[in-house]
């Protein structure tokens, strides 16, 4: 009796009854890492993007990504560049995206649509990649670059 009274305080621990479940607790809630895994998005950026140390600027290494894959690697370094305190907002524009990226004005907006839709950016005339499908939109570019 008294091993199956442990067993339920402590479910991790469940070898000693074989019929005790698992069962969910606050401390399966708390992460050593930020609200998003910063190492994933600095492994998936590395290959596309450099960032100016002194100015935090965003520059593409090359300009073979579609401009889905810019927007969101322009937007996952913003993010990465708030989360670490270099920058004070994380929002992007159709303008800042023309400027820093070099996508045509006219592919933007419905570039932007569509990525909204998807879930991959929220809001209206700024926009940013909401925290929890931050590792959505870095395993969606990881497969753009193996495909």
């Amino acid at each position: 009796m008294i091993a199956s009274i442990n067993a339920e305080r402590r479910p991790d621990k469940n070898f000693l009854h074989p019929m005790i479940i698992n069962r969910p607790t606050v401390d399966d809630l708390f992460s050593d890492s930020g609200p998003f895994d910063e190492a994933t998005v600095v492994e998936a950026l590395k290959p596309f993007i450099t960032i100016q140390k002194t100015t935090n600027e965003i520059f593409f290494k090359t300009t073979s990504q579609t401009a889905e894959q810019r927007i969101l690697l322009y937007g996952l370094a913003k993010k990465l560049l708030k989360a670490k305190g270099h920058i004070e907002s994380e929002m992007i524009t159709a303008q800042e995206i023309h400027k820093k990226t070099g996508i045509k004005k006219g592919t933007i907006d419905p570039t932007f649509k569509k990525l909204k839709e998807s879930g991959y950016l929220v809001g209206k005339g700024e926009y940013e990649i909401p925290t929890p499908r931050v590792s959505d939109a870095v395993n969606l570019l990881g497969k753009a670059q193996r495909s």
